[in-house]
């Protein structure tokens, strides 16, 4: 036996080291490379965990092993698909290194998918492991190996007012910038109905700034006090594979006027909530208490928060009775923040809230 076949059977070992805690017998999962099926670039590989294939000593779940071997010096996608089980994916280099472990990945073709997109720097055979995450995931599964080809750059500016159209690529993400010439207030959307948007944000140094992903749904929305410069708008997807037509608007922007409440003794009181923003009502307590606070709205999906006189969190509700919020607060003496508002940002209505204690 070569000394690297020797090293190749020491990763495995490695990867499925027995736990004393094991009593029952396994299936030693020792594999040979001249046996091992090879990965070629697109070409699907069919295979199935069974209760004969071997198994990890850690946690007794059933693995395969293939060869991927490359000339060094590429990134490669390895994806696997399965209708019987939720697959796990780990990659590991000719040196024994694990350079990647997936458990999730959007599915394509198949129930439940991992994938593992790596730079693969030396030259040799790598290991791809299939396997579950215990002894009763088992069934058919289908590995893909893939060359890695970076989606085209998309750099763009946009005016404020604006908009911009486009379309993301699968893996990519679209740098849309725009410049200020004076101090702002703009609202930024980011809209599409075919995958789930992230909209992170950044100044002229690549300073981060701000990120939204569950605006309104799956759509994203900034509302950002801006000094005169320029900001790149990075859209993206959630998921790596996301991919599909996008809309992006900016607009300047006039906040809602602040609405604030004194509260000192049990109540109810009725607002109109206004879109973008948060009512704040400030409860001074003269002795210690237990505060049952009751937010109900027809029009929005009503939250509630709560901090202390230093504006530390304290607690928070948006799913008390359908789409109604209730806190119950154990407080001492002092004075109190609860802010009144909706999960989604977008939605405005009326409301009351009460306090009692």
């Amino acid at each position: 036996m070569n000394g690297f076949l020797v090293r190749t059977l020491a990763l495995v070992a490695l990867l499925v080291a027995a736990s004393a805690a094991a009593q029952q017998p396994l299936n030693s999962p020792i594999y040979y490379l001249v046996t091992a099926p090879e990965l070629a670039d697109g070409v699907p590989v069919a295979g199935a965990l069974t209760p004969a294939s071997g198994q990890n000593f850690k946690d007794g779940s059933y693995l395969d092993v293939l060869v991927l071997r490359s000339a060094g010096q590429e990134t490669v996608d390895v994806r696997v698909e399965s209708d019987d089980f939720a697959p796990v994916l780990t990659l590991i280099s000719p040196a024994g290194e694990v350079l990647e472990v997936n458990d999730y990945a959007m599915p394509r073709s198949a129930m439940s998918a991992a994938r593992v997109r790596a730079y693969l720097r030396d030259a040799g055979p790598y290991l791809v492991v299939v396997s579950g995450y215990g002894p009763y995931d088992l069934g058919r599964y289908s590995v893909t190996r893939d060359r890695y080809v970076a989606p085209p750059k998309v750099v763009v500016d946009v005016d404020v007012p604006g908009r911009y159209d486009g379309y993301l690529n699968e893996l990519a993400a679209d740098m849309v910038w725009i410049t200020l010439a004076e101090p702002a207030t703009i609202v930024a959307t980011l809209r599409s109905a075919e995958f789930d948007t992230v909209l992170e944000v950044y100044d002229g140094r690549g300073r981060f700034v701000d990120a939204n992903d569950d605006f309104d749904g799956t759509d994203s929305r900034l509302v950002l006090d801006l000094e005169p410069g320029r900001y790149e708008f990075l859209v993206k997807g959630y998921w790596d594979e996301a991919f599909g037509a996008y809309a992006i608007t900016f607009d300047l922007y006039e906040r809602p006027a602040l609405v604030e409440v004194g509260v000192d003794a049990p109540g109810t009181f009725h607002g109109l909530l206004a879109a973008e923003a948060i009512d704040t009502y400030v409860l001074t307590l003269t002795e210690a208490a237990v505060v049952t606070v009751d937010l109900r709205s027809d029009d929005f999906d009503a939250y509630l928060e709560a901090f202390d006189a230093e504006g530390y969190w304290i607690d928070a509700n948006d799913d008390f009775d359908g789409s109604d919020a209730r806190l119950v607060l154990d407080l001492l003496p002092g004075t109190y923040f609860v802010d009144a508002s909706s999960f989604w940002a977008s939605e405005s209505g009326s409301y009351t809230i009460t306090f009692a204690w």
